[in-house]
């Protein structure tokens, strides 16, 4: 799908700062510094600028499979540490040598089509990743690239199962394809296939445990992320929950994401809002007294309480 610049998609911005926070957090109990990024970085690198100077990592890998893109990618390198490879992370994951340096990984998948390559990929990454590795996978989650609505839910159920059907679980139905519970099935999906990559044995005892999951919408599509990092003692959970006492969104479930849909409100309003946060009781507020900016929305007003202090500010410059 056409992506416009990533500064501009306020969802994702604001997506993409949980997640750096979520490492900022772990670095308390992991040290990240010496972790490898692996990412989608296009020609923007934006969450490869975030952890380089957030985290200081310094060995970063971004994989292009577009030859033109490859190419704009090369010249906007930001850092002399960041290595564009043209290649598919099909490719990548499967010819690489990871060797023993610990990785945080994100798939930033956008083609609805291709998910029964992209569950693929995540298993094969399964057989490479070690302890402390981070996972991170974003998903096309729109109902509609299964199928209009208009043809049937029972169609679209059949076309999710033709791309992985394996991964399907037993009690997830046609009713499970409409647009509110689609991104859910797939967390139960993914939460299944992983199950099935992961299984603990004398030898082998890594695991991955769930940080947190994400809904928004990004244009006309509705996307979903999923964060985990892997362990091999479930002794290490308190600690890693200990980092988050205070972060409601890392719930450390499999299938509870939280909503990111962010109200477009004026620098005034935006200011105004603010004084009443934070507050236990700040939704109603907003309820109450800025009816007129959310009246039939209190999904945003949720949103906005919950990630206000992420929402993007975006000002003209002259060059």
């Amino acid at each position: 799908m056409s992506q416009p610049f990533y500064h501009l998609r306020p969802n994702k911005y604001v997506d993409r700062c949980l997640f750096v926070n979520v490492l900022e957090r772990l670095n308390s109990h992991i040290k990240l510094q010496n972790h490898r990024y692996i990412g989608f970085g296009s020609y923007l690198f934006d969450d490869f600028k975030l952890l380089h100077d957030r985290l200081n990592i310094r060995t970063m890998i971004s994989l292009e499979a577009d030859p033109a893109v490859y190419n704009r990618a090369k010249f906007n390198l930001p850092y002399s540490c960041i290595q564009v490879i043209n290649q598919t992370s099909t490719d990548y994951i499967s010819e690489s040598d990871w060797g023993d340096q610990n990785s945080i990984v994100w798939l930033d998948y956008v083609s609805p089509r291709s998910l029964g390559q992209q569950f693929c990929d995540i298993a094969s990454l399964s057989n490479t990743v070690l302890p402390y590795d981070i996972i991170r996978v974003t998903f096309n989650a729109n109902a509609d690239c299964l199928g209009s609505a208009a043809n049937g839910l029972d169609a679209r159920f059949t076309k999710l199962k033709s791309r992985i059907g394996q991964y399907v679980p037993v009690d997830a139905t046609a009713e499970d394809c409409i647009k509110e519970k689609y991104p859910i099935l797939l967390l139960k999906c993914l939460h299944k296939m992983l199950s099935s990559c992961f299984k603990e044995n004398k030898y082998d005892k890594r695991f991955p445990f769930p940080l947190f999951s994400t809904i928004y919408q990004d244009g006309e599509h509705l996307m979903l992320t999923f964060t985990c990092v892997i362990l091999d003692d479930h002794t290490e959970e308190e600690g890693i929950i200990d980092c988050f006492e205070d972060i409601s969104y890392v719930n450390f479930q499999w299938d509870k994401p939280s909503l990111i849909k962010i109200p477009e409100l004026t620098v005034k309003e935006m200011m105004e809002i603010n004084t009443l946060l934070p507050s236990d009781d700040a939704e109603k507020q907003l309820l109450d007294k800025y009816s007129f900016l959310f009246e039939d929305r209190a999904d945003e007003a949720k949103s906005y309480t919950n990630f206000y202090k992420y929402y993007p500010s975006f000002h003209s410059i002259n060059f």
